[in-house]
């Protein structure tokens, strides 16, 4: 069994959302893989990351039901005896389409395995392939928290807590961009991958080890992902909730009317919308920048923090529902 080696990555994590606290990021792995000829094995890839005492969520499947898994329970012991204070385990779900009964049954014998090796049972959850994610008709007791990594799934969803949204791993830059826009919104970043997908050369491979050298630099934090999701949909955020009590001033223009986007300066009846929304969202705390009409790219990532917080899609564009919810925010 190989030890886990990793690239060598020059990139580095500089962003703060809330210095100097460090930005918050989680590791998770889907299945658990034995390896072989050049793969690494999800115990190999527990091993460094308990090593380095940076905590992880394995989510087991199950591939012999009537035999209860015994590939799996005894993978699972070995990796979460590395270390129990670091390692937890979660369930994975059957695929989209499988029957209320099916899924139940999965969960039961998937947490009879857990409960087995940890003393309780699973409360998170992992989704993912075409379509995945909470069905109709489908339930999963026990289960607070779920992740999924369809498109679908986006940034746009982070306030359901069925929906854990995980970074891209196409590149090292859109991965930190993920983490960076994920703590602007007061959220953690979470990081998932099988651990054979992690071959030598691989772009996902260079993924996880830039994140994985930001936090053994102490660039990033890496959390337990429960209490990740607990401090992500229990606790505060930077934006206050619309009400009676909403603190923000009202507007010089009354409505923000425009379809406003990067690289523009529009105004209607020589008030600039542009400057009308980087108002708001320094109100908010969200950074646009300098108040000059202009809509460049810290009000662009302003502009999706915000979409991030109130579930719309996070694109970075003004469009007819982010205006709605903008002009609508403190009614």
């Amino acid at each position: 069994m190989p030890n886990y080696i990793q690239s060598f990555v020059t990139q580095t994590y500089d962003h703060a959302a809330n210095p100097p606290l460090l930005d918050k990021v989680v590791f998770t792995i889907d299945h658990i893989h034995e390896g072989g000829p050049g793969l690494y094995s999800t115990l190999d890839i527990v091993k460094f990351l308990t090593g380095h005492q940076i905590p992880v969520t394995v989510f087991i499947q199950c591939s012999d039901p009537v035999n209860r898994c015994p590939a799996e329970r005894r993978n699972a012991q070995q990796v979460y005896d590395l270390d129990p204070n670091l390692v937890s385990l979660g369930a994975h779900s059957l695929s989209k389409g499988s029957s209320p009964a099916e899924q139940a049954s999965n969960l039961l014998l998937i947490n009879e395995m857990i409960e087995d090796i940890t003393g309780s049972p699973a409360s998170t959850l992992s989704y993912h392939g075409s379509g995945a994610g909470p069905e109709n008709g489908v339930s999963y007791p026990g289960i607070r928290y779920a992740r999924g990594i369809i498109s679908a799934w986006s940034t746009a969803q982070a306030d359901n807590v069925l929906n854990t949204p995980v970074m891209s791993l196409s590149s090292v830059n859109a991965a930190f961009e993920f983490i960076r826009l994920r703590n602007l919104a007061d959220l953690s970043a979470t990081l998932f991958v099988h651990s054979v997908e992690l071959t030598n050369g691989s772009p996902k491979k260079e993924v996880f080890d830039a994140v994985l050298k930001a936090v053994i630099d102490k660039k990033l934090q890496a959390l337990p992902y429960l209490s990740a999701m607990q401090s992500d949909y229990q606790g505060g955020s930077p934006v206050t909730p619309a009400g009676s009590n909403c603190p923000l001033r009202h507007f010089s223009n009354n409505q923000i009317v425009q379809y406003l986007r990067i690289n523009i300066r529009d105004g209607v009846n020589g008030v600039y919308q542009v400057a009308e929304l980087q108002r708001f969202l320094n109100e908010l705390g969200l950074d646009a920048g300098t108040v000059d009409g202009i809509f460049g790219l810290n009000t662009k990532l302003a502009v999706i923090a915000y979409q991030i917080l109130q579930g719309l899609t996070a694109d970075g564009i003004v469009g007819s529902h982010t205006r709605a919810s903008i002009n609508t925010y403190c009614d």
